[in-house]
């Protein structure tokens, strides 16, 4: 059984070839995110462009020039948003 802190924050992780629903941390750096969601996608972190989509709202590119130091607590996150890889 995982346990997941109570900061943990649910979204829907889609791809061209895939959909989930996945928790994610905000103190996880854009690289981290990437590495977990290699397994899931099957696409490697250096090929992955991460877009938050927030509903109607405009789609947010979540990227920074140092990917393994930004933390994903930057980035408008709300729970039950779209990650698409």
């Amino acid at each position: 059984m995982s346990m997941h802190a109570a900061g943990d924050i649910p979204l829907q992780i889609t791809s061209e070839n895939s959909s989930s629903e996945r928790r994610i941390t905000a103190s996880w750096t854009i690289g981290q995110l990437k590495a977990k969601l290699e397994p899931i996608t099957g696409i490697p972190p250096l090929s992955q462009k991460l877009t938050l989509r927030l509903g109607s709202q405009q789609s947010v590119p979540i990227e920074a020039a140092d990917e393994e130091n930004t933390q994903l607590g930057g980035f408008p996150l709300a729970p039950y948003a779209e990650i698409h890889v």
